[in-house]
């Protein structure tokens, strides 16, 4: 005999609000790419996040975008790194 716990319910409630969440993230990004001027690495990043599919249907696909998207936040923290300016000593 199946008993309905409402745990598909459930799932499915936490799937959609995931999607929506994705989906405010992808508005948010396309937004702040269209407003500003971002280096190489974080627009590649951004155009990532804003192309990403929220509706995939294999954990194989799932970890190949997310394997892409870590590889990018990677070299925009070398590429920060390689920027960042020591600060001038001051003289007394």
């Amino acid at each position: 005999m199946y008993i309905d716990d409402g745990s598909w319910a459930s799932k499915l409630a936490i799937r959609d609000k995931a999607q929506a969440t994705v989906l405010d993230f992808i508005a948010a990004i396309k937004v702040a790419r269209a407003d500003a001027e971002l280096s190489e690495s974080l627009s590649e990043t951004g155009k990532q996040f804003a192309t990403l599919e929220t509706t995939m249907k294999s954990t194989r696909q799932v970890q190949e975008v997310n394997f892409g998207v870590l590889d990018n936040l990677r070299a925009t923290d070398q590429a920060s790194e390689s920027l960042r300016i020591e600060p001038v000593a001051t003289r007394e």
